[in-house]
């Protein structure tokens, strides 16, 4: 069976979506908290995947790592949303109060849609945790994660969740591996410190937001929830 590197680019981006379906939708959703628009930009992350990998795959030869070129696909995707969001802000007050109609007539028409709740245990390594306790924590990490500068939100999500080690992220996102190690150090500190405010946890000493960084790391991929595999004709 060919691997990634010599496949046709259909079968190619087939395979990747096979791989990595679900893990893009988790980096997407951990840098955007916005579920339905993380699953637009899954979408366009394989369809911009579909159109480039050939010249991806030319001009890195034998270095071409496939699964960091796709988280950095990813990454793009999701920061040009977060840029469009800011932007939103300057739409007319009057543009933005005629939407709002437009969108509550049409609620009146359809009816409320369910919100996705994450699955009981999902992230939890099979540990029993009750539903409302899980969704809590996954509401509060989110609201952690938005107050992350985004350059520091971003290395965290490729590190924590999409599993890519310091000098993938650094080739990524065109930075040194010294500056990725850096950020990923100042994330975890912030994001230990404001999710201890968050949830209301005690410091007992200093030494308790080193010591656990495993536990926060676990709390962290409680921004990536699960979906339904993805079905794209390419």
């Amino acid at each position: 069976m060919m691997s990634i590197d010599t496949q046709p680019a259909a079968q190619a981006v087939e395979a990747l979506i096979h791989q990595y379906d679900r893990l893009v939708f988790q980096v997407i959703y951990g840098l955007t908290g916005d579920w339905h628009e993380s699953q637009d930009l899954t979408q366009d992350t394989f369809l911009a995947a579909f159109k480039a990998i050939e010249a991806a795959r030319q001009a890195s030869s034998a270095n071409f790592h496939a699964k960091a070129w796709l988280m950095q696909i990813a990454a793009n995707h999701a920061r040009m949303a977060l840029r469009r969001r800011r932007l939103v802000r300057f739409v007319p007050f009057t543009a933005l109060r005629k939407e709002e109609q437009e969108e509550r007539d049409d609620d009146e028409l359809v009816g409320e849609r369910p919100a996705p709740v994450q699955p009981a245990g999902y992230g939890m390594d099979g540990a029993a945790q009750d539903p409302a306790d899980l969704i809590a924590e996954r509401d509060a990490v989110q609201r952690v994660m938005a107050q992350l500068p985004e350059a520091l939100r971003l290395c965290l999500v490729l590190s924590v969740v999409g599993g890519l080690p310091a000098h993938h992220i650094a080739r990524a996102l065109g930075l040194t591996e010294v500056a990725v190690r850096q950020r990923l150090s100042r994330a975890r500190k912030l994001f230990q410190q404001l999710y201890l405010l968050e949830s209301g946890e005690a410091i007992s000493d200093g030494s308790s937001l080193a010591s656990q960084p495993e536990a926060h790391d676990r709390r962290l991929t409680l921004v990536a929830q699960s979906r339904p595999a993805m079905a794209m004709s390419l």
